[in-house]
């Protein structure tokens, strides 16, 4: 069952069109506290599990390469409900 509304589910870093440096990013993801698991998509990529800490999801990245990137979390609920966040745009700088 696909959900059509968001609920409490979003990239929260990096911001919209935020520019980060190439190298290692953590990702944080906020999402409702009835999720059972986290995964992240990285331009049409296979989902990659986040970890929980400290309220939220999170995801290290280590393959950035320059230029401009979209990502989009999922969450599972403990009821089965899947849940996708907005697409977040961000762009890569070469360091």
């Amino acid at each position: 069952m696909i959900a059509t509304q968001l609920k409490e589910i979003g990239i929260e870093y990096p911001h919209a069109r935020e520019v980060i440096a190439q190298g290692q990013y953590s990702f944080r993801v906020s999402a409702p506290n009835d999720a059972k698991e986290v995964r992240l998509s990285i331009d049409d990529g296979p989902w990659q599990l986040c970890r929980a800490n400290n309220g939220y999801w999170w995801f290290d990245w280590f393959d950035s390469t320059p230029g401009e990137h979209v990502a989009v979390s999922r969450v599972i609920e403990n009821d089965g409900s899947l849940i996708l966040s907005q697409p977040r745009l961000f762009q890569v700088q070469p360091r």
